[in-house]
């Protein structure tokens, strides 16, 4: 079943197109939560919460993206949700680091050493929503299209708030590399 006949197929409360979508898109949300929360356990509540949220929010939804980026976006409402509520912000899990790494220190440094538990540090500095942003787009490969639909930000947001991010994360190291 091609996307826009499990789209309708969803309106329409189909229990097949809800499996297809399952099968499709839950090992993305649960790690998009998962890089967000920190926790394995509230990460498989949010992948439950998201996808009890499907046929009702589906009714909603336009199809003017796709479905996984719109899924993308439940993932990051709900997890921010959470995080809000429990006032404490996630760490990114450590897999992956070395892309994010790469996009900070540009090209020419892609082969320089880095701490993982350094990078971290730096990354947890950065507000949640801007570690995700980034994780979705250097680790996961989003285009900033993407990012724009699951945040609900101009592209110029998107590239700005990733500049920023980057260059911090890119200081960051250098300094502590520097002082250490």
């Amino acid at each position: 079943m091609n996307e826009r006949g499990v789209l309708n197929g969803l309106k329409s409360g189909s229990r097949e197109a809800l499996a297809i979508l399952w099968q499709e898109h839950s090992g993305h949300v649960l790690n998009l939560a998962f890089r967000m929360l920190k926790d394995r356990d509230q990460a498989e509540d949010i992948l439950m919460d998201v996808f009890v949220q499907v046929p009702s929010a589906v009714q909603k939804f336009r199809g003017d993206s796709a479905l996984g980026t719109w899924l993308y976006r439940l993932t990051v409402n709900a997890c921010l949700m959470k995080l809000r509520a429990e006032r404490r912000h996630a760490e990114l899990e450590e897999q992956n680091w070395e892309t994010i790494v790469k996009e900070a220190l540009g090209a020419n440094e892609k082969e320089q050493e880095f701490d993982t538990e350094l990078l971290t540090l730096g990354l947890n500095q950065l507000p949640a929503e801007t570690r995700s942003m980034l994780w979705l787009k250097d680790a996961e490969g989003l285009d900033i299209k993407d990012l724009s639909e699951i945040y609900h930000m101009p592209d110029g947001t998107i590239k700005a708030r990733l500049s920023r991010a980057r260059h911090f994360i890119k200081d960051f190291l250098t300094r502590k590399q520097e002082n250490a």
